[in-house]
């Protein structure tokens, strides 16, 4: 026996429309795709604003998604209570999902420390910990050495929470020098001129000269560079000439004996004594010495 005419039709009709609803049964979003893909179903972000921790979790744990906690200091909610959450409360998202929920690590107070002569490293760790902000303003400053503390605020011992301002004045070091010219001075000379600078005499080395031995022929750094206070400069000193042997010049009238020294290479430095009038009568160093070039000789000349 044959169907009747259009029956096939029918059938076909039922099992499409059956076969929809099932598709729609078994997709929690409406949507047959989803089912046939195997999509998690979509869901709601429950509001965690202010739940304590444990029932966060189970909140999202009873809509089907997952937790990610973490902690922060806040000025008005407790210990263990939800500051703020991501996503949003009302978002649809797919079961699954991870919330990032920030909790609350209370309101922490500090006694602020005695921080004045201590470098910013040994006092910043205290308030970080606590969650307590600060700002460090940078100044340069002659007593105390970079990165140690000249003021603070509020003063020691005083409570601070996060909402407190607090501020450190942290010195980045005395006012930078100009290493002064010190060229032809004597090695102590140089010293000294190098101390009222705020500087100090580094290595010294010699190097022949001409000029006097002792005196300063270079420095580094040089003249008129700045460098920080307390920066030790070196000095190349002169070493004098060629040795030369101080002729006996005792009894030589005064101006041949200085003319003589002087073509010598050495100078020659007059002192006035009671002797044969107008003649030298000693010689320092003696005669017979051998001496760097450029070094001064002292010669005793009668006035009579």
């Amino acid at each position: 026996m044959g169907w009747p005419r259009g029956t096939v039709a029918v059938v076909t009709a039922l099992l499409v429309a059956t076969g929809g609803a099932l598709l729609f049964g078994l997709s929690p979003t409406l949507h047959p795709v989803d089912a046939i893909l195997g999509r998690a179903p979509i869901v709601v972000v429950p509001d965690l604003g202010g739940l304590a921790q444990p029932r966060a979790e189970a909140d999202l744990e009873s809509v089907g998604l997952t937790s990610e906690i973490s902690t922060a200091f806040s000025l008005t909610a407790p210990r263990g209570a939800v500051i703020s959450q991501d996503p949003a409360p009302g978002v649809e998202v797919r079961a699954g999902t991870r919330v990032e929920v920030v909790v609350s690590a209370g309101i922490t107070r500090v006694e602020m420390p005695d921080a004045v002569g201590r470098p910013i490293t040994e006092v910043a760790p205290v308030l970080e910990e606590a969650g307590v902000e600060f700002s460090v303003e940078e100044i340069l400053n002659e007593e105390f050495a970079a990165g140690f503390v000249i003021e603070q605020t509020p003063e020691p011992g005083k409570v601070v929470t996060a909402s407190d301002a607090v501020r450190f004045v942290v010195s980045i070091g005395p006012v930078p020098r100009e290493v002064p010219d010190i060229l032809r001075l004597s090695g102590e000379g140089a010293a000294y001129a190098l101390g009222v600078a705020g500087l100090v005499a580094g290595d010294v080395s010699e190097q022949e000269s001409d000029e006097e031995p002792g005196v300063v022929l270079e420095t580094s750094p040089s003249a008129g560079e700045i460098v920080e206070r307390d920066s030790a400069v070196n000095l190349v000193v002169s070493a004098g000439g060629a040795p030369v042997m101080i002729p006996d010049l005792v009894g030589s009238p005064q101006q041949d004996s200085v003319d003589l020294l002087q073509a010598a290479g050495l100078v020659a430095s007059v002192i006035n004594a009671e002797a044969t009038p107008g003649v030298v009568s000693a010689l320092d160093p003696a005669a017979g010495t051998e001496v760097p070039g450029g070094t001064v000789v002292k010669i005793d000349v009668s006035r009579g």
